[in-house]
């Protein structure tokens, strides 16, 4: 499947950017935002780490089960409305999150919450590809450094705001972002009927992506990555108390290991152009996770130091994970197809890393294991990096 240029009217370049970023950035925080005050959930609904492992796990199920659609929907209806309905959805999940009563509606909520990130997670490639072909890595690492620093903003403030108010108060108040970003791509759909007949009238046709070597490396690629990053916003709070950390400053912990990444997301594309192919990126990235999060293990006193190293890990290897989408392939079609692909294998196996976490950690109790699996994890992303780092294209 190839998508047509969707016609309507130009609109210039800093719109079509601002338009990316701001729906890049409601992304991740009604995803981070809820580690900080997991234990608040817990204690105010009676869940217990597996069951919150679970909840913790499911927007991410939904991104692996929603992403196989979401190539088709925006073939039948355009990228861009697409993207403007997973906007008004994610609006509505947020809401829904934090009404108060029963424990119903924040299952719920979380669903439609997944559901609609996904829209955006693969589709935010495949804009890249058509709006800036020139300009990917750099416009990719700039979305990313700045839905970090409003991954990193959401994790900071959850524990004050639950304080002054409630945790529902601190997941809910994201809807205005949402809002916001709405407000933002509304001009992109001024092109009428003609967009939507447009990506209609696209090919069906292109590489196979289920059936190639290359794609599977880069799904591989984005899985274990996501693994880590999930269970780590998740649960690193949680892992930090153990070791005697405050709430809040574990909260702030994890704010800091996102403004780690942002410095690694800025900085990761000169890395990405090191040597004839993309090696060096792919590899020092999972390098920086596993040395960190050994340091963890073994020398926790040091904590903030190594919250750092994975942050730059962790971050630098998201940007290259969907750098790879668009570099791997020759047309945004394919790149939409490849970027359904690998997010659908590769946030399926971070929804199984999640409730694995909580079981884990349910029977285990407090203790560094869960850390000591993720550097193995880490260790295989480095593996992987080595053979998806080669520098070749799935031609569409």
């Amino acid at each position: 499947m190839n998508f047509a240029p969707e016609r309507g009217r130009a609109l210039p370049s800093w719109l079509l950017l601002l338009g990316i970023v701001l729906v890049a950035a409601n992304l991740r925080p009604v995803i981070t935002t809820v580690g900080p005050v997991l234990p608040l959930i817990g204690a105010d609904t009676g869940l217990s780490p597996s069951a919150l492992g679970i909840l913790a796990a499911v927007p991410v199920v939904a991104f692996g089960v929603v992403s196989p659609v979401v190539a088709t929907l925006g073939r039948r209806f355009g990228i861009q409305r697409t993207v403007a309905g997973a906007l008004v959805l994610l609006a509505v999940g947020t809401v829904v999150r934090s009404l108060p009563g029963s424990a119903t509606p924040l299952w719920v909520g979380t669903a439609l919450i997944g559901a609609a990130i996904a829209v955006g997670n693969v589709l935010l490639p495949a804009v890249v590809k058509k709006d800036f072909p020139l300009r990917l890595t750099t416009v990719t690492s700039v979305y990313i450094a700045v839905q970090t620093v409003f991954a990193a903003t959401a994790s900071g403030v959850a524990v004050p705001l639950a304080v002054a108010g409630s945790w529902r108060v601190a997941l809910g108040v994201w809807v205005v972002l949402v809002l916001v970003a709405l407000a933002l791509w509304l001009p992109r759909l001024r092109g009428g009927r003609g967009a939507t007949t447009a990506a209609a009238r696209a090919r069906t046709g292109g590489a196979p992506v289920w059936r190639s070597g290359l794609a599977w490396e880069v799904a591989v690629y984005m899985g274990l990555q996501s693994t880590v990053f999930y269970v780590l916003v998740t649960w690193l709070p949680t892992l930090e108390q153990d070791l005697g950390v405050g709430a809040s400053a574990a909260g702030w912990h994890l704010f800091l290991y996102q403004v780690a990444a942002i410095v690694s997301n800025l900085a990761t594309p000169a890395l990405m152009r090191v040597g004839p192919d993309q090696r060096v990126a792919s590899v020092v990235m999972p390098t920086l996770m596993v040395a960190g999060m050994l340091g963890l293990v073994l020398a926790p006193g040091l904590v903030q130091v190594w919250v750092v190293v994975v942050g730059l890990g962790s971050g630098g290897s998201f940007v290259v994970a969907l750098s790879l989408v668009g570099l791997r392939v020759a047309d945004p079609g394919t790149a939409s197809r490849l970027s359904s692909m690998a997010q659908t294998v590769g946030y399926l196996g971070a929804a199984a890393g999640l409730v694995l976490a909580g079981v884990l950690r349910d029977l285990t109790g407090p203790g560094p294991l869960l850390l000591v699996c993720l550097t193995v994890v880490a260790f295989g992303q480095l593996i992987v990096g080595w053979l998806v780092g080669r520098s070749r294209v799935l031609h569409g």
